[in-house]
């Protein structure tokens, strides 16, 4: 199996394999003792724990048609970012799923940052003094 990296990390796949291959499954993404692991179509990315800054949940609300009218479904990504950018952001099966994952990253990554990072008001934006 060929592993991406998400960083400009390069790691052997011959440590990488038996990684990925203990590694807790939540969804397309795979907790192994050294990394995180997120599967695309027939790629595999990884990025180690040590890369990791901030990590937050992400819920986007899609449109979408139901029999009785139209209505929004939530929609839960978790986001990966190093210090500088979005490292990659991967859609969770379900809300209870994206919990479960936040909670196993809170253990494995204790030094990172768990929350969504505020927003910068821009010029002309704010209070009108």
């Amino acid at each position: 199996m060929k592993f991406y990296s998400l960083t400009n990390d390069v790691c052997d796949a011959a440590v990488l394999g038996p990684d990925y291959q203990s590694a807790r499954e939540i969804g397309k993404i795979r907790l192994g003792a050294d990394g995180l692991y997120v599967r695309s179509g027939l790629r595999t990315y990884y990025i180690p724990y040590t890369r990791i800054k901030r990590c937050f949940r992400r819920v986007m609300l899609v449109p979408a048609k139901l029999c009785c009218g139209k209505g929004e479904m939530p929609m839960e990504n978790l986001v990966l970012c190093d210090g500088e950018k979005e490292l990659a952001s991967v859609a969770m099966p379900g809300t209870r799923a994206a919990k479960a994952l936040m909670e196993e990253l809170r253990a494995r990554i204790p030094n990172a940052e768990f929350a969504c990072p505020k927003k910068e008001t821009q010029e002309g934006e704010g209070d009108a003094t």
